[in-house]
């Protein structure tokens, strides 16, 4: 891996490296969200905050999409956005979460030819966590506040600009037009570098020190059957409302529904779904038929947690928490997951 550096006025110049091309960045509101920032690359202050409170997921699996048209017309199929994109400061738990997202949606029995293509048509270019949200917890479930693979460039911000990481080719031929100008760092920052990661690890295992677990990929938690009475002391603060989910990295189920075009002419729709709402795999059927397989809450809550860290490992060999902390800044009901998991761990 090859590392350079850039000063601030020209992070401007190498994030412009090929012009038209469209660019997403976290940007300077107050929930540091997730917007169109073509022609203008984020400023320093953006990239320094802690992790958005949206996660980039839905460029990859957007909440609503369109699979396809029928009806007695031709039938058609979704268009899906092939050209390139470059993302400009996903964090190392926003990787994580789409490694895991990657072994679910393309290394399993049936492949998602379009969140393919949007993969393939990225260019992701990550950066350090130079500060973290109180929510955050990424070390209490194997990860670090700075990436370590699955970026094509990484930004490390130090005095006076950033360290460039160049980890893939496509990371190399972005930079191409510009190569000849980069320096490459000196010893003494990427010392710099380094003190400012081992900074963030103990900042992040400060603030989650009162919560005493570790776990990882290859040593989940032992938790409760989903059936256990248990989780009734966390589901009675559950609304149902569904924003862990949405918010979430890694949730991936979604809902089919067919919309009428046209007299004759119909559209099939796939939408983000959540396992905390009393519809979800909700089936067909009369009375005294069984139409939900987790008709309480307490079952569908467990579902949630024993899907990201007992189920995911598993199904895919990777926790399904990433620690970004998203679903408990979301929670109208103040569930905490990572108090879930040192109560009920235990």
């Amino acid at each position: 891996m090859k590392t350079f550096q850039v000063s601030e006025a020209d992070l401007k110049r190498v994030l412009g490296a090929r012009a038209g091309v469209p660019m997403l960045a976290p940007t300077e509101t107050p929930a540091t969200t997730w917007m169109d920032v073509t022609g203008e690359p984020p400023s320093r202050e953006a990239l320094s905050r802690a992790r958005s409170a949206q996660s980039p997921k839905g460029v990859f699996m957007p909440p609503t999409e369109s699979v396809g048209r029928y009806g007695t017309q031709a039938s058609a199929a979704t268009q899906t956005r092939t050209e390139a994109l470059v993302l400009v400061g996903m964090r190392a738990c926003e990787l994580r979460a789409q490694k895991y997202m990657d072994k679910v949606l393309l290394e399993g029995e049936f492949e998602d030819s379009e969140y393919r293509q949007r993969r393939e048509a990225a260019i992701i270019i990550s950066v350090d966590c130079v500060a973290a949200a109180e929510t955050c917890f990424c070390t209490l479930v194997g990860g670090l506040p700075y990436p370590t693979d699955g970026f094509d460039i990484n930004l490390t911000p130090i005095e006076g600009g950033y360290l460039l990481d160049v980890a893939t080719e496509r990371g190399e031929r972005w930079l191409q037009e510009i190569a000849g100008q980069l320096k490459e760092a000196t010893e003494a920052q990427i010392a710099e570098r380094d003190r400012s990661r081992q900074r963030m690890v103990e900042q992040l295992r400060k603030q989650n020190a009162e919560f005493g677990f570790t776990v990882g990929d290859e040593a989940p938690p032992k938790m409760p059957d989903d059936d256990s009475a248990a989780w009734q002391q966390f589901a009675c603060d559950c609304v149902e409302c569904g924003g862990c989910t949405n918010v979430c990295p890694t949730c991936h189920c979604f809902y089919l529904y067919d919309q009428a075009l046209g007299p004759e002419q119909f559209e099939r729709l796939r939408t983000w779904d959540s396992c905390l709402l009393s519809t979800y795999h909700r089936m067909a059927g009369g009375v005294h038929m069984k139409l939900t397989p987790r008709p309480r809450l307490l079952s569908r809550l467990a579902n949630r947690v024993l899907h990201k860290f007992v189920w995911s490992p598993q199904q895919y060999g990777m926790l399904g928490c990433v620690g970004c902390g998203r679903c408990i800044d979301a929670c109208l009901g103040a569930i905490d997951i990572r108090r879930i998991v040192k109560e009920l761990g235990e």
